[in-house]
C-alpha cells in the first residue's frame, strides 16, 4: 500500500468531507486541489505572513455534518512561498501516531495537550474565529449562532446605539457573513453613521474578509472621504473593510487618496496586511513605498519590504524598487539603509 504522504490523502481515505481556508492576511477559501497542490509544494501559498501559510482545515463525517473538527495549522515556508515539507511531514506524523487514520477520533486529554502545544498549530485572533465561524455555518449551510438575531436589532436601530456593549462580536460577524441575505448590506449601511468607534473597529475586521455589495462600498467610499478630513486617525479602517470587495476601482481610488496625504504608520501596516493584492498595481506600489519612506521610520519600512517581498505575486515588483531609476530621495536614502543592514 502506498504510504500517504498528505492531509488531503489521509482524510479522503477516512471517508471526510473537508474544506481548506486561508486564514493568514485574509480568510479565504483554498480549492481542495488548490490545497492538494500547496501542500506538495507544487504552488506556492499566495501570501506567506510571518514566514508562514496559516489554513484552516474543517472535516467532517458524511453522517455527521453539523458537527465539523477544525484545525488551525501554520506551516514554515521558504523565500518563493512554498510550504517546507519536513515541517509538514513531522506534523503529518504526528497526526498519524495520536489519531491514526481516523482523524475524527476524539483524542484523550494527554494526545490534545501535544497537538496544541505543536508549533504547527496556532491560535487565531477573536475577530478571525468569529467570522471563520460564521463563516463556515454559511458554507455548511448550518444555522447561525444565537447571537445573530440581537446584532441585526442592534444595527436596524431597535435596540438604541448607545447600548452597543450588549452586541456580541459573534452576532457581528453572523450578520457580515450573510450581507447577501435578509437585507443585512442595508441595514449596515443605514448603521454606519450611529456607531461607536469600537463597534467600528470590529465591524472593519469582519468586514475585511467579505465581498460587499456595490452600494455598500459606496457608501464606505463616501464616509471614508468624509473621514479623511474629519477623523484622518480612523479612515484607513474604512479601506480595511473595503480590503476583499470587487469594487477594485472604487477602493484604489481612495486608497490613492490617503496615500497622497497620510503619514500614519497604521495605514501602511494595513495597506501591507490586507490590501497587499492592490500593490500589485504600479503606481500604487511606488506611492505606497515613496510615501512610506517619508515616515522615516527605518525598522517599519524595513519590516513592511521584507513582509511584502514574500509574496509570490509581489516579489519581483517589490523588488524593483531597489533599482528604480525615478524614486525620490527619501526612498532612495530607506533602501540604501535596507541594504546595508542586511549586509550587516
Amino acid at each position: 500500500m502506498k504510504a500517504l504522504s498528505t492531509l488531503s490523502e489521509i482524510l479522503t481515505l477516512a471517508g471526510s468531507q473537508f474544506k481548506v481556508y486561508d486564514m493568514g492576511r485574509r480568510i479565504t477559501p483554498i480549492d481542495t486541489q488548490a490545497f492538494y497542490a500547496m501542500e506538495t509544494a507544487v504552488h506556492p501559498y499566495p501570501a506567506p505572513i510571518a514566514g508562514h501559510a496559516r489554513l484552516a482545515l474543517c472535516f467532517w463525517s458524511i453522517k455527521a455534518p453539523e458537527t465539523p473538527y477544525i484545525w488551525f495549522l501554520q506551516f514554515p515556508v521558504d523565500e518563493q512561498g512554498f510550504i517546507k515539507l519536513a515541517a509538514r511531514d513531522q506534523f503529518l506524523n504526528l497526526i498519524v501516531t495520536i489519531l491514526g487514520h481516523d482523524l475524527s477520533q476524539k483524542p484523550t486529554d494527554e494526545q490534545a495537550k501535544v497537538l496544541a502545544n505543536n508549533p504547527c498549530i496556532f491560535n487565531p485572533s477573536e475577530e478571525k474565529k468569529a467570522y471563520f465561524n460564521a463563516r463556515l455555518k454559511v458554507d455548511l449551510d448550518l444555522p447561525a449562532s444565537v447571537y445573530y438575531e440581537h446584532a441585526q436589532s442592534y444595527l436596524a436601530g431597535e435596540l438604541g446605539w448607545e447600548n452597543w456593549t450588549s452586541i456580541a462580536l459573534q452576532g457581528l460577524a453572523d450578520v457580515v457573513a450573510r450581507l447577501d441575505r435578509e437585507d443585512n448590506s442595508q441595514r449596515l449601511a443605514h448603521a454606519f453613521e450611529h456607531l461607536n468607534d469600537e463597534i467600528w473597529v470590529h465591524l472593519t475586521q469582519l468586514l475585511e474578509h467579505q465581498n460587499l455589495d456595490q452600494k455598500l462600498c459606496h457608501k464606505l467610499c463616501e464616509l471614508h472621504g468624509i473621514w479623511l478630513k474629519e477623523r484622518p486617525q480612523l479612515s484607513y479602517l474604512l479601506l480595511r473593510a473595503m480590503a476583499s470587495s470587487q469594487q477594485k476601482k472604487l477602493r484604489q481610488k481612495a486608497l490613492k487618496e490617503q496615500l497622497e496625504i497620510s503619514s500614519d504608520p497604521q495605514l501602511f501596516v494595513a495597506i501591507a496586511g490586507r490590501l497587499w493584492s492592490d500593490l500589485e498595481e504600479e503606481e500604487l506600489n511606488r506611492l505606497f513605498f515613496e510615501q512610506l519612506a517619508k515616515i522615516g521610520d527605518q525598522m517599519l519600512f524595513n519590516q513592511l519590504f521584507a513582509d511584502l517581498v514574500a509574496i509570490p505575486k509581489l516579489r519581483n515588483q517589490v523588488l524593483s524598487r531597489l533599482r528604480d531609476p525615478q524614486r525620490g530621495k527619501a526612498l532612495a536614502e530607506a533602501i540604501g539603509q535596507l541594504i546595508q543592514s542586511a549586509h550587516g
